[in-house]
């Protein structure tokens, strides 16, 4: 019999996985896999689950050597390091795209101040600039000249930047997001801890400095295309901007017709995530000027509702697979016959 074992989290993956194991008569553990005796914990396991967050900084801090160590001990982890290591990593995507050929958003990373400097005297504007941390394009901005550009160098390289943000830093696009009396009330009450796990995060995470990140601005697009790859499954939709923004990501509006999703999206999904030889991975796409197909980010976390919003999937070879599936169950499922082969 197959025995799982799921970090236990309230509001994470592990609610879906821990009622589908019930449901199913899956053999189950719960589990911290930051106790400083998981190892010893995962006796007799055949697999684990653990959906963290790049919001916590014990997991940011901890979970990708656990999760290697767990595959050293010969189980079956979700996320594989595969899947994990480069997440809310923007610097070691670059490089990761970069090496595989996937069509990456021209990007430049300095370490150096004097050499960062020396390109954005020569560089034309405008650019994105990023912080190697941050979703829902938080720490995301449009530098405009090359004055704008040079502050940003002398902060990266003196005192940085806040891993992670206030939780005010965003509060227009949650305004915008927020509709209904009881959705309001609700998110009234989850404000007061949002704020103080903001801000113990904030003390925790250590600032983002000494390097600096720019990524060419890519206008016209109204809107980023979201390709979700879950073994040989791809699950798509559009996310229209903010108003008055460049930016997609947080911006609560997806459009979930099929038949807007260019299909160059989901090969070049399909195609990157076996490279890379993940499990499930999040793609975030843009057309270039000459409205060829890029990559911005790539993320193995993402919004689980979001993907069950879609009407269906495609496999990789085409094929249309109509009808709404949790990603937490496509993921069990996947690991679940790994095992058995």
């Amino acid at each position: 019999m197959i025995k799982v074992g799921i970090h236990d989290s309230s509001g994470s993956f592990s609610d879906r996985w821990i009622t589908l194991c019930e449901q199913r008569k899956i053999s189950f553990r719960r589990l911290n896999c930051l106790s400083s005796d998981i190892i010893k914990d995962c006796e007799g396991l055949d697999a684990v689950l653990w959906h963290w967050p790049h919001s916590d900084p014990a997991s940011q801090l901890l979970a990708r050597q656990i999760v290697l160590a767990m595959e050293e001990k010969g189980l079956r982890v979700f996320p594989s390091s595969d899947t994990c290591w480069h997440y809310d990593d923007k610097l070691g995507q670059k490089f990761l795209l970069e090496a595989v050929g996937a069509p990456l958003i021209p990007t430049w990373i300095f370490t150096d101040r004097r050499q960062a400097l020396d390109w954005v005297r020569h560089a034309r504007w405008p650019k994105v600039f990023k912080l190697r941390r941050g979703a829902g394009s938080a720490n995301v901005r449009l530098v405009h000249s090359r004055s704008e550009a040079e502050s940003l160098c002398r902060k990266s390289f003196g005192r940085g930047f806040h891993a992670v943000g206030s939780y005010f830093v965003d509060l227009k696009a949650r305004v915008q997001r927020t509709s209904g009396i009881r959705n309001w009330a609700a998110k009234m009450l989850r404000a007061p801890v949002a704020v103080r796990n903001a801000l113990a995060a904030q003390r925790e995470m250590p600032r983002e400095r000494g390097y600096i990140y720019f990524q060419e601005f890519l206008s016209g697009n109204e809107f980023d295309t979201r390709l979700t790859i879950i073994g040989d499954r791809a699950f798509g939709f559009r996310r229209m901007n903010r108003p008055n923004d460049f930016r997609a990501s947080g911006s609560g509006k997806p459009c979930y017709d099929i038949a807007a999703i260019d299909r160059r999206c989901i090969d070049i999904a399909f195609e990157t995530a076996a490279k890379l030889n993940t499990q499930s991975l999040a793609f975030d796409f843009l057309l270039g000027p000459n409205k060829d197909v890029m990559i911005g980010e790539i993320s193995y976390c993402y919004s689980a509702s979001a993907v069950y919003a879609c009407t269906g999937h495609w496999d990789s070879r085409g094929n249309w697979h109509d009808g709404h599936l949790w990603p937490q169950e496509a993921i069990l499922d996947d690991l679940l016959l790994s095992i058995r082969k």
